[in-house]
């Protein structure tokens, strides 16, 4: 069985982001791929009804994670409140928190992950949690078809980019340069893809902060993130080892692409991907 994630581009970070998020929280077993020409992301092991069942089931009450209680945002996180934590966190809990900080900051606090590219009055976690409520298909009568119905444009298209959520900064389709709106772009409403900006969230743990290195697959100078795609069909465990060796994809179909990251204000986003040769 053979799903073609239509919507799911992995020379985008967001399509790359969202595919990866989304095999994070399928059934043990699930595999993914990349076409090798067109770099849409190929699901192997699911039917289409059974991955939809699925995603209902994920987001049943998801806004009330443990994860996403532990603060509204990852900014200003005390090192002594990371331990605390860590001390009691479950697995899964253990992962997230993995992802959000590493303990070599300054003035008593963890350093959040690379991928924060949220500023101002943005709170990371926050942002979240209403995401994951609004996305959650037993919240009122009718939103389980609501909630389909946006999973279905994240995996299969096309993004129409109407929802109010922002994207964190990882969809290089939502950048707003001031100087190119006719409002400053922190007043203006929100066009987003809820459903593929969730799953791009569920990523993260896939990218755990290194000490002293920073998050996994970004570079610092000039400040940028990469990763690389496979043709071959790969589990979770098998997604997990490539990451940290993205060096070996060539030998699987793959290629590799690096994101550079802009400023808009105060909040940062990635920058459409150029190929690694």
């Amino acid at each position: 069985m053979q799903i073609e994630l239509t919507a799911l581009h992995g020379h985008t970070p967001i399509g790359f982001m969202a595919a990866l998020g989304l095999l994070r929280i399928l059934p043990i077993g699930t595999r993914l791929s990349w076409n090798r020409t067109t770099q849409v992301a190929e699901l192997h092991g699911l039917q289409r009804e059974s991955l939809l069942e699925h995603l209902m089931q994920h987001m049943d009450g998801r806004s009330t994670s443990a994860e996403l209680k532990l603060a509204d945002d990852v900014r200003k996180f005390s090192v002594e409140a990371f331990r605390s934590a860590y001390e009691q966190a479950d697995e899964s809990q253990a992962y997230w928190m993995r992802a959000w900080w590493r303990e070599d900051g300054k003035d008593g606090n963890a350093t959040p992950t690379d991928l924060c590219l949220t500023g101002g009055p943005q709170r990371m976690i926050k942002m979240a949690r209403e995401l994951a409520r609004a996305l959650d298909p037993t919240r009122k009568k009718g939103a389980k078809q609501f909630t389909q119905t946006k999973f279905e444009e994240a995996l299969f298209g096309p993004w129409r980019y109407e929802d109010d959520f922002a994207s964190w900064g990882w969809d290089p389709a939502t950048f707003r340069p001031g100087a190119l709106t006719s409002s400053a772009p922190a007043t203006m409403k929100m066009e987003g893809v809820a459903a593929a900006y969730w799953l791009a969230w569920e990523s993260q743990p896939m990218f755990p902060c290194i000490h002293g290195q920073g998050t996994l697959g970004f570079e610092s100078r000039p400040r940028a993130w990469t990763w690389a795609t496979w043709a071959e069909p790969l589990d979770l465990h098998a997604v997990r080892a490539l990451l940290r060796r993205p060096q070996e994809v060539g030998v699987l179909g793959g290629k590799r692409y690096r994101s550079g990251i802009v400023f808009a204000g105060q909040i940062q986003y990635f920058e459409p991907a150029s190929l690694i040769v």
